[in-house]
């Protein structure tokens, strides 16, 4: 070999040293593994950021819901010590939000300093789920029976005062097709064409609506035969109830209660007492508003009682006025009474049960 080409051998063998070349890949590795840790560091940080509690986005939500800066206020307190990392999520979602509403109620009870102090802020959380309720209530208007949707219970009274509920099954350009109903032989009632019916539902939200229509005929769809209702261009809404409200079976005791006025310096004063002669009852429904009262013993519209009961808060009283008496066809009646004077405590058990938070 000439040294030529033993000198070119050399620089070959050098160039591709083995040693060298892992030095490189070591070097190059290092880099990259230092940048990796560093988008991870980075973009883990801001990720674990992105998924706290936020008051700017806990208030936005809230506040699209229909909720008073004051409500607010009080709520993103717990929001943060719950940890609500998705508030527009709770807000729109209503099983979302109630359970919410139910871990607050909870983290009330295990926070509070007293009783008294846990009834005053549940006294708050309660104002600001029922201003939810009235929120909700209000939503998206239903102004043309065009909007309702097949499964809609329907109630009409046909001429003659005569009331019968039907079920709406379908909504076509044409009118309304609800089933058919019976008279008390199970035989299929017939209307004049064109008879004036004034009908009654309820949308999701539970707000009331009451609109005009007239009886288009009958028709077969297949086995089945439905009445066709002209459709209405407007529907108006009932008065909302101002409270949520849950039905039950409750048993109660309730007392007439005489009230008199008298004028005191020109002033009038009004004294109530309570009869010691007690009826029994069932409650069929409360609110944080009033109640129902089913009863054999049910007094008219303008009479004053005194209402005893039980929840699992313990007993319960709360005076009220009836302010209607529904006559049952057997015996008795079922009186809708408004609460005028009751406890805060007996107040909170009531919406603890209507909104299902003690359970």
């Amino acid at each position: 070999m000439t040294l030529e080409a033993l000198a070119l051998a050399q620089t070959y063998w050098k160039r591709t040293d083995p040693s060298e070349n892992i030095a490189v890949y070591v070097a190059v590795g290092g880099v990259l593994l230092v940048l990796v840790l560093y988008n991870v560091i980075r973009y883990g940080a801001s990720s674990s950021s992105s998924h706290r509690f936020s008051r700017g986005a806990f208030r936005r939500a809230a506040r699209a819901a229909g909720l008073s800066e004051e409500d607010i206020r009080f709520l993103e307190q717990y929001g943060k010590a719950l940890d609500i990392t998705d508030p527009g999520f709770v807000f729109r979602n209503p099983q979302k939000m109630d359970a919410f509403f139910k871990s607050v109620y909870r983290y009330i009870d295990k926070d509070s300093e007293s009783e008294e102090d846990a009834d005053g802020k549940r006294a708050r959380l309660f104002k600001a789920r029922e201003n939810l309720t009235r929120s909700i209530a209000a939503g998206t208007k239903v102004t043309s029976s065009r909007q309702l949707g097949r499964g809609t219970p329907l109630t009409f009274l046909a001429p003659g005062e005569e009331s019968y509920p039907t079920i709406i099954q379908g909504v076509e350009p044409a009118g309304i097709a609800g089933e058919s109903v019976r008279d008390a032989y199970g035989e299929p009632l017939r209307f004049h064409k064109g008879s004036k019916l004034t009908c009654y539902f309820y949308s999701e939200t539970h707000q009331g609506y009451k609109f005009t229509s007239r009886f288009l005929g009958v028709q077969r769809l297949g086995t089945k035969e439905i009445m066709i209702f002209a459709h209405s261009d407007a529907v108006t809404a009932l008065p909302a109830r101002s409270h949520a409200r849950r039905e039950t079976r409750v048993p109660c005791t309730f007392y007439r209660v005489a009230v008199s006025e008298r004028v005191v310096k020109g002033k009038k004063m009004r004294d109530a007492k309570v009869s010691g002669v007690s009826f029994p009852g069932t409650i069929v429904d409360i609110s944080a508003g009033g109640l129902g009262i089913q009863s054999a013993n049910a007094l008219p519209a303008g009479e004053f009682i005194k209402v005893e009961f039980a929840t699992e808060g313990g007993p319960q009283s709360a005076f009220a006025k009836v302010v209607r008496m529904n006559k049952l066809k057997t015996i008795g009646g079922i009186m809708h009474a408004q609460f005028i004077r009751i406890s805060q405590r007996s107040l909170n058990a009531i919406l603890t049960f209507v909104y299902g938070y003690g359970e």
